[in-house]
């Protein structure tokens, strides 16, 4: 009985020291089957997922951290960057099209 109780406990452990595909997961070597190596990139994708989406949320448009200097900033730039453009197309020195493909750039 105790024999059969060792040899069930040693096949475990066996069973589990052995399986090299859980070795260093996720950051191991990359060895292992085809599903084994999927599931380190989804995890590592979901961790940086997680990542991004937390700096957006803190960093991004209406962000809890977000320098309001910055974004007003970018508004005088866009509004010298158009004024300048006017100025230009003017005096003639850029065209009706040229001025039309870079007002649409500047305001998206």
């Amino acid at each position: 009985m105790i024999e059969t109780i060792n040899s069930i406990s040693s096949f475990i452990v066996g069973k589990y020291e052995s399986n090299p595909h859980w070795d260093h997961w996720p950051f191991g070597p990359g060895y292992g089957d085809f599903w084994a190596s999927a599931l380190k990139m989804l995890f590592v994708a979901a961790i940086l997922g997680v990542i991004i989406i937390f700096l957006r949320f803190l960093f991004g448009p209406n962000g809890k951290f977000r320098d309001l200097d910055l974004d007003r900033e970018a508004v005088e730039m866009r509004d010298k960057a158009l004024h300048d453009l006017e100025e230009e197309f003017k005096t003639g020195k850029i065209s009706e099209v040229d001025y039309t493909f870079k007002k649409k750039r500047i305001l998206h």
